[in-house]
């Protein structure tokens, strides 16, 4: 995910600022495939900037977000993760984030193991080696560690939702531009009502013509 990230950063910085003019001069590519890769750069070349505007600040905005929301998940995951490892004596290298979901739920590596055993979930050990082991100092301090590292959760959780939002803003510029180049075109459009006794509901379907 963090890989997929980076580069759509990147191919986002790298195009955005790209005018209207050099968007023009790429005959190849149809208005929908060029707000497929851009949103906004389909309505430029068809002549509606102020549509396609709309579409590059709501693309700038949502990669300004999807940066800010990871970096505060970082930021957080470091700050609970340097917390642990003062205060339970956790050693940060190699662990997975299962582990920290572990030791924010127990006071120590010796409880969790004891829990589990009586669960027979022999899998789901711990080792009682230095590599594994934690003990928190006070619990006030795992209970502090515990909400740090939900806070990160969230704030990544919060960042692959706006990463879904940058995938759709392509989408709906490149309908948009479809809409915009065909629209003109449209022969014979019909609002439908459908009615289903079974599920017992009631719609519409729209349907239209293109000339041939």
């Amino acid at each position: 995910m963090a890989k997929i990230f980076i580069k759509i950063i990147i191919l986002s910085f790298i195009i955005i600022p790209l005018s209207a003019q050099e968007v023009e001069k790429s005959k190849s590519l149809s208005p929908i495939i060029k707000s497929l890769i851009l949103p906004g750069s389909g309505e430029y070349a068809l002549g509606n900037p102020s549509r396609g505007r709309t579409f590059v600040i709501s693309e700038i905005a949502l990669i300004f977000s999807v940066v800010s929301v990871y970096h505060f998940s970082s930021f957080n995951e470091q700050k609970y993760i340097a917390f642990a490892a003062e205060h339970s004596g956790a050693q940060p290298k190699g662990k997975d984030h299962h582990y920290w979901v572990d030791i924010g739920n127990y006071i120590s590596i010796k409880e969790f193991n004891e829990e589990h055993l009586r669960f027979r979930e022999d899998d789901a050990l711990y080792e009682e080696t230095e590599e594994w082991i934690w003990e928190w100092d006070t619990d006030d301090n795992r209970s502090t560690f515990e909400s740090t590292r939900i806070k990160s959760d969230i704030w990544k959780l919060g960042g692959k939702f706006l990463i879904g939002g940058l995938v759709v803003n392509h989408i709906v510029s490149a309908i948009d531009a479809l809409y915009l180049t065909r629209i003109s075109n449209l022969n014979n459009v019909l609002l439908i009502p459908t009615i289903d006794p079974v599920q017992e509901s009631v719609g519409f379907q729209l349907s239209w013509s293109l000339p041939r």
